[in-house]
């Protein structure tokens, strides 16, 4: 399961090196969005998102995911 986490951290990493100037809030949130949930899927093959994920702001999105990256 590490071995998973330190994907993820990666591939989190190689978004944030690849973002310009013309990335979007929506944007990042999109980017972190994909790889965090696939890499809960694929530890917990029924795991779902938050249940209020898509009434949050991009705002309060993308502080979620940058806890998730700071808690794994």
């Amino acid at each position: 399961m590490e071995n998973t986490f330190n994907f993820m951290k990666s591939f989190l990493a190689m978004g944030e090196l690849t973002q310009d100037k013309n990335t979007t809030l929506a944007d990042k949130v999109k980017y972190k969005e994909r790889i965090v949930f696939a890499t809960m899927r694929s530890l917990i093959p029924h795991w779902e998102a938050p249940s209020d994920w898509d009434k949050i702001s991009d705002e309060a999105k993308l502080e979620r995911l940058t806890k998730i990256e700071k808690v794994i």
